[in-house]
């Protein structure tokens, strides 16, 4: 009976000291100004953001913090926080003064998830080919009970290719793709790409054999809304010769389909017509004949 007193004892100071501590703690955010909120960013869902298919879902999503004024924080808070996944949207909790404004940076991709951190939101490095990547930000928003949340958007542009008629690639028939000026980094404060990458990215195909109206492909690239000069070469059986599709948009959130006879490509009755779309996997608009 003694013993059980003192187990009873023992637990109600543990909860006593709990509760000190939680209120000591309390008191400190308090009194420094601190207070809990919550950060959520969601990945799109309805709309022109949708996955197109084949897709994957974002792996992890990153906020950066800095004062209203786009300075950093002291003592090193503006470092990168990894956020937590919570079905189609990532969130944390950080303690923040409720009487300053604060920028938000986000950074989510498709890169696996103990893959190296990025430093700084505002130079994330970036490697053209398989990666999606989102972003968004909230400019010089206070401090809020009900937390704050934004919603990402693509910041690269997806590349699909399809074909009208069977063909075959293997080592002597290669088919490949050329987006000529790509980057390296992304910076989410200004929404701008630096880094060009001097030989641009190229596709290239899997051998195999493709039936015609199949996808023979796609991939994703960082581009600064300029139009490009994109090349395609299927070099077959016929020695097709490499041909050029101009005036293409390689932007943020745009769906790029080129679509054709890639069997003859560059021949007469090769055409090769690229179509785009300023969303992600809404039907393809605007086409852009072959030049």
């Amino acid at each position: 009976m003694k013993r059980q007193n003192f187990l009873m004892l023992a637990a109600a100071a543990l909860l006593a000291s709990c509760s000190q501590d939680d209120a000591l703690q309390s008191t400190v955010l308090n009194n420094e100004g601190l207070k809990p909120m919550t950060i959520t960013a969601s990945l799109p869902t309805d709309g022109m953001q949708t996955r197109a298919e084949g897709d994957e879902t974002a792996a992890r999503c990153y906020v950066q913090i800095l004062n209203g004024n786009g300075t950093e924080l002291e003592d090193g808070n503006s470092k990168p926080i990894k956020m937590d996944p919570a079905g189609n949207s990532f969130t944390t909790t950080v303690d923040l003064n409720g009487a300053n404004t604060y920028d938000f940076l986000f950074w989510a991709d498709t890169e696996a998830t103990d893959a190296a951190a990025p430093a700084d939101l505002r130079a994330v490095a970036y490697t053209n080919g398989e990666t999606i990547a989102w972003a968004g930000k909230i400019d010089d928003n206070p401090w809020n009970a009900d937390g704050v949340n934004v919603t990402l958007s693509h910041v690269v542009s997806r590349v699909t290719v399809t074909t009208t008629s069977d063909f075959t690639v293997n080592e002597n028939w290669p088919l490949t793709v050329t987006v000529p000026t790509v980057f390296s980094t992304y910076n989410v404060e200004t929404e701008e790409v630096t880094g060009q990458v001097d030989k641009g990215y190229t596709f290239s195909a899997a051998s195999t054999t493709y039936d015609a109206k199949a996808e023979v492909g796609h991939f994703y690239v960082l581009g600064d809304g300029g139009n490009q000069k994109l090349t395609l070469q299927y070099d077959g059986p016929n020695e097709n010769p490499k041909i050029y599709i101009t005036d293409v948009p390689v932007s943020a959130n745009t769906h790029i389909t080129l679509t054709g006879d890639i069997y003859n490509a560059g021949l007469v009755n090769g055409i090769i017509k690229a179509t785009t779309t300023t969303g992600w996997d809404t039907p393809e608009t605007g086409d852009i004949p072959f030049k």
